[in-house]
């Protein structure tokens, strides 16, 4: 089989991570991540790893006669937007947060009382662009003060996402989740789960008007250790969205659910391979992805913990070899150097300083024990200023 594998230059992650499973399989696999107009087939099987990339992979499925990803439903999987309209006209709307496009100030008389969190409708992640991407408001009032008239023109007009595939995205506000909530999010090919990890929300203040939400750790769990209704929620999710969508095999992270009382939400279903499916497949050498794309059985034996390092804050000025700790250091943390401050705040998608720990292990308890061991080790490397 020959497969073509599409992504960005700055997911080299993923794309070689799919790009070395299809190879271990003895099927052939090219990648691309520029110039996708210039792209020359046919190919028998399409793997995207950037969302904001579904819609050339569709077109690209029509050209050849594949039928693995309509136009349509690669750019109601590619919006955030469209995917909560989407899954609210299919019966899903007890899972879905409230979210409005704000293009008027009254648009966002829902949220007179209380959080919401602003987010562009096209990307992944929690990059930010501007002040307020990925930013809580505690209520309408504190954000408008906060913003002037001219955010509300611009979101009429759109903005076209040069590194997202020169899309067009727009802001969106969605309802802000309970940040004591329990978290948990499936992975996913196809209708099959492959995977549950747990997460701890970490909160920032930004100022009396916002904060900021994200995840400081992610925990690989067993099955039978997830809540019985996110199961069956997360099934029929899933269950819905692939039969709707009328999708084949595609991998999904997530979608994040919480739970919190006889409640359950759900945001973020990115419908490409995610980091706690990496992991797994490293701390079983390499052997889970590729099983998975070819049909065959697996066992999942060891479980990780991915989670922030807790440095004191700081201005480095030296650090001592860490090469006994590089076994832990995930691949995408930012090499520490002198000069460097550590952040009081740190989360596991932050572009700046970033040292996230990576621990395999078999139970929880066992797997904290080592992150704290972990950690104080790399803090004795560290001398400040």
């Amino acid at each position: 089989m020959k497969n073509l594998i599409l992504g960005y230059e700055r997911g080299r992650n993923k794309w070689e991570t799919i790009h070395r499973a299809l190879l271990d399989i003895g099927q052939e696999a090219d990648v691309v991540v520029e110039d996708f107009d210039k792209i020359e087939g046919p190919y028998d099987r399409i793997i995207t790893v950037a969302e904001s990339l579904l819609p050339i992979q569709a077109e690209l499925e029509k050209k050849w006669g594949l039928s693995n990803l309509s136009i349509e439903s690669a750019n109601i999987l590619s919006d955030k937007k469209l995917m909560d309209d989407f899954c609210i006209s299919i019966g899903l709307e007890s899972l879905i947060p409230d979210s409005v496009i704000p293009k008027s100030p009254s648009d966002l008389d829902i949220f007179k009382d209380r959080p919401f969190i602003i987010k562009p409708t096209i990307g992944s992640g929690t990059k930010q662009q501007r002040s307020f991407d990925y930013v809580t408001f505690n209520n309408q009032e504190d954000f408008l003060q906060t913003v002037d008239d001219s955010f509300f023109e611009d979101n009429n007009r759109g903005y076209d996402q040069t590194s997202f595939n020169n899309r067009t995205s727009y802001y969106m506000a969605q309802e802000q989740l309970p940040i004591e909530a329990d978290l948990y999010a499936p992975y996913y090919y196809g209708k099959n789960n492959i995977l549950w990890v747990k997460s701890n929300i970490a909160v920032n203040k930004i100022d009396e008007y916002s904060y900021e939400t994200r995840c400081s750790s992610w925990m690989s769990i067993p099955t039978d250790a997830v809540p019985i209704d996110i199961k069956a929620e997360a099934q029929m999710f899933i269950d819905a969205i692939t039969d709707e969508l009328q999708l084949k095999d595609m991998f999904f992270s997530g979608p994040d659910y919480y739970k919190w009382g006889s409640n359950i939400k759900l945001i973020d279903a990115n419908p490409r391979l995610g980091q706690g499916l990496q992991i797994i497949n490293i701390i079983h050498d390499y052997t889970i992805i590729p099983k998975i794309l070819s049909g065959k059985p697996f066992s999942i034996k060891n479980h990780f913990l991915w989670k922030i390092s807790t440095l004191k804050p700081g201005r480095i000025k030296s650090i001592s070899d860490t090469s006994h700790l590089s076994e832990h250091l995930a691949r995408t943390n930012r090499k520490i150097k002198p000069g460097m401050i550590i952040p009081e705040f740190q989360h596991t998608q932050m572009d700046g300083f970033r040292q996230a720990l990576y621990i395999k292990g078999t139970n929880e308890s066992d797997m904290l024990k080592t992150y704290e061991t972990v950690n104080a080790q790399l803090q004795d490397c560290i001398e400040y200023y």
